[in-house]
C-alpha cells in the first residue's frame, strides 16, 4: 500500500513535528510511505521525505512591520503553499491512502481522491472552530487588538477537509469529544494518542527545596497562562517559584507578563530549545508542571513532564487529561479556574511524600505510552478501516 502523510512543519521540531514523527514511523512499518513536510533539505530516514520548503509570501509577510501582527494571514498563506505543493506531488506519485494534518491538506485530498485514495485527516487540535471561540473568548478577556485566531478561509478549507475525509485521527478522547458535540458520529473518528522519547525525558535529582511551578510554551490566548499566574499568587505558597519557559505571542500577554515578571520576583520567564538543550535542565529544577489551557488537543509537554517523574495539573479542555488519574498522579481541574489550580498547588507544597509519589506514578504513566502501543493502536486502525 502506498501512503503519503503531509505535514506543514519539521520532522521532530515542535508538537506538530513530533506528532509528525511518531505517525511517520507508525505508517513505514505498515505501508510504503511518502512523507511530505516543510523541510529545506531531506532528513535522513528510513522512509522517503520529500521536503517543500517555505512560503516566501508567509515569511515577507512575518518580516514586514505592523502586517506582521496579522499571523492569521501568514498561517493561511503557509498552509495554502504547502497545499499546493501537496497537490503538485500527487499527480504524480501513486497513492492509496493520504494521511494530511487538518488546515493543510484540502487540495491534497482532492488530488488523493481523484485517484481513489482513501483519506484521513489527522486533527492535532479539539474541533477547529470550538477552539475559535475559546480563543476569541479570550482575547475579549484580556482586550487583545492583535489577531491571534484562525482566518476565516482556514475554516472553510477544515470544513472541506471533513467532508472529503474517510477517517478523522485525534490525538485524544477530549478531542474527539469536541468533533461528538459538533455533530460527527463516532464511527468516523479515531483516537491516537502520541508518544515521546523517554531517554531524552527522564526523572533527575532536583537540587533545592524550593516548590517551582513550571510552564512550558507559546505564552498564547489559548493556553491560559493568567488564569495559572494568578493562581500561582493565591496559593501564597513559602519558598515558592512560578517558571514561565516560552515568549508571548500576542502584545497583550506580552505587556501581562512583564508586569508580573516587574510585580513579583518570585515569577521568572526563561527560553529553551528542548531540541537543542538538555530539557533535564528545566524539568528537574521543578516540582510540578501545569498546563491551565481552555483548549489544547493534546499538549505534549503534559507527558515529557510525566515522563521525567513530575505530577501535572490539566484542565479538563486538555487532551493529555486522558493520561491524568486525579490524585493519582496529577489533578485535572476546570478551564480558567483559577481557586481549583491554588489548591492544588497548595496541596502539592504541603504534602511532598504524596508529590513524589504521584511523580513517580506519572513516569509509569508515561512509560507505557511508548512507541510498540502507538503501533499495536495503528494497526487496530488499519485492520478496521480496511476490513
Amino acid at each position: 500500500m502506498k501512503v503519503t502523510l503531509t505535514c506543514n512543519t519539521e520532522l521532530g521540531t515542535g508538537g506538530q513535528g513530533v506528532c509528525l514523527a511518531n505517525a511517520a514511523v507508525g505508517l513505514s512499518e505498515v505501508a510504503d510511505l511518502t512523507v511530505i513536510c516543510a523541510e529545506n533539505q531531506t532528513p535522513h530516514s528510513n522512509f522517503s521525505v520529500y521536503p517543500v520548503g517555505h512560503s516566501y509570501w508567509s515569511k515577507r509577510l512575518l518580516a514586514t512591520p505592523l502586517v506582521r501582527r496579522r499571523n492569521d494571514w501568514a498561517v493561511l498563506l503557509s498552509d495554502l503553499y504547502f497545499d499546493n505543493q501537496v497537490s503538485k506531488k500527487l499527480q504524480s506519485q501513486p497513492c492509496d491512502l493520504i494521511m494530511g494534518v487538518a488546515g493543510q491538506t484540502n487540495l491534497g485530498f482532492q488530488a488523493a481522491k481523484k485517484k481513489g485514495a482513501k483519506a484521513w485527516l489527522y486533527c492535532l487540535n479539539n474541533y477547529l472552530p470550538f477552539m475559535q471561540q475559546q480563543i476569541q473568548q479570550e482575547l475579549k478577556a484580556l482586550n487583545e487588538s492583535s489577531v491571534a485566531t484562525m482566518n476565516p478561509m482556514m475554516l472553510q478549507r477544515f470544513s472541506a477537509e471533513c467532508e472529503q475525509a474517510d477517517l478523522i485521527v485525534l490525538l485524544s478522547k477530549v478531542a474527539k469529544q469536541t468533533f461528538i458535540d459538533a455533530g460527527f458520529t463516532a464511527e468516523k473518528i479515531v483516537v491516537l494518542h502520541p508518544f515521546i522519547n523517554h531517554e531524552k525525558f527522564h526523572p533527575a535529582p532536583k537540587s533545592d527545596s524550593t516548590f517551582r511551578t513550571l510552564y512550558v510554551g507559546t505564552i498564547e490566548p489559548r493556553k491560559g497562562v493568567q488564569y495559572l499566574v494568578s493562581a500561582f499568587l493565591q496559593a501564597k505558597i513559602p519558598k515558592s517559584e512560578l517558571l514561565l519557559v516560552g515568549g508571548a505571542s500576542t502584545r497583550a500577554l506580552r505587556l501581562f507578563i512583564e508586569k508580573k515578571l516587574g510585580e513579583h520576583p518570585n515569577i521568572k520567564q526563561e527560553f529553551w530549545n528542548f531540541n537543542r538543550q538538555d530539557p533535564q535542565l528545566v524539568f528537574s529544577r521543578c516540582s510540578v508542571l501545569v498546563l491551565p489551557s481552555v483548549e489544547d488537543g493534546f499538549g505534549l509537554v503534559v507527558l515529557e513532564a510525566m515522563a521525567c517523574g513530575l505530577p501535572v495539573i490539566v484542565t479538563s479542555h486538555c487532551g493529555a487529561a486522558d493520561l491524568v488519574e486525579d490524585g493519582v498522579n496529577g489533578f485535572i481541574v476546570p478551564p480558567r479556574d483559577e481557586k481549583a489550580i491554588a489548591e492544588k498547588l497548595d496541596f502539592l507544597a504541603a504534602n511532598e511524600l504524596i508529590r513524589l509519589e504521584m511523580g513517580k506514578a506519572a513516569r509509569a504513566t508515561a512509560l507505557s505510552y511508548n512507541q510498540e502501543l502507538y503501533q499495536q493502536n495503528l494497526r487496530q486502525i488499519f485492520k478496521t478501516a480496511y476490513k
